[in-house]
């Protein structure tokens, strides 16, 4: 492998039962890439991830990575709906810290001085003892952000974060993805129905549907028309524009 940070799939195939969920699938993650994996529902996109992550078994095929590389996860459907949950932002972050540590798991000074890191970098201090149930959406994807980087990750993916979001929520959400992958060098994987928005921060689309068919820069998916047509009249006029 060239980097720790790289992720190297190799004709990758993962079924339920005997469905091919997904079929030869062969691409690489670089370091500080910031990846779209999009596709039509139920094309495999978070199968895939969840594939990548060791969270479902591969039928065949490899997912190469150095055991040094640390990922931090963000799944689908994270918005608590539940305002009567008791737990406080600060308790909801210290959680992500729990994964590496063996019994008995206790946090310790070293666990709270990164929490407080990242709500320092997420702008969120304020929120730190206020009750998550009670936050506004765009606000729980923050908290919930902020437990998956809590461990420094090298990498990051996340499963349709902005779903349950508005489109100005989004922008900023996107936004602060791209800080994160810009400043601190994050590679990011994210998988997202909206990316005629995201499109403009990654630098790389992967387009699937149980295989992967286009994998390159957002202005050359727009080209591609018999992918989608709603993203080549609708993101191709964005990307246009965002040139002049």
């Amino acid at each position: 492998m060239d980097s720790k940070h790289d992720i190297i799939v190799n004709n990758l195939s993962v079924k339920y039962h005997q469905f091919e969920a997904v079929k030869d699938v062969n691409f690489k993650v670089n370091n500080k890439d910031f990846i779209a994996i999009v596709g039509p529902n139920g094309s495999g996109k978070t199968t895939l991830i969840k594939a990548l992550l060791g969270l479902k078994s591969i039928a065949s095929g490899t997912v190469l990575k150095s055991k040094l590389l640390s990922v931090g996860y963000l799944p689908q459907s994270t918005a608590l709906q539940d305002r009567q949950f008791p737990a406080t932002v600060e308790e909801v972050i210290l959680t992500g810290r729990l994964a590496n540590k063996k019994f008995p798991k206790r946090y310790n000074q070293e666990d709270y001085a990164e929490m407080i890191k990242v709500l320092e970098y997420l702008d969120i201090v304020a929120l730190r003892k206020k009750r998550i149930g009670l936050l506004s959406g765009g606000q729980q994807q923050r908290v919930l952000l902020a437990r998956a980087l809590v461990n420094k990750p090298d990498v990051l993916i996340m499963d349709e974060p902005t779903s349950a979001l508005d489109q100005s929520i989004r922008d900023q959400f996107y936004k602060l993805i791209k800080m994160l992958n810009e400043e601190i060098d994050m590679t990011i994987l994210l998988v997202t129905h909206d990316i005629a928005s995201a499109g403009d921060y990654v630098n790389r689309v992967i387009y699937m549907d149980q295989t992967i068919l286009f994998d390159g820069p957002f202005r050359e998916f727009c080209e591609q028309k018999e992918l989608s047509p709603f993203i080549h009249t609708h993101a191709l006029r964005r990307a246009k524009r965002s040139e002049g």
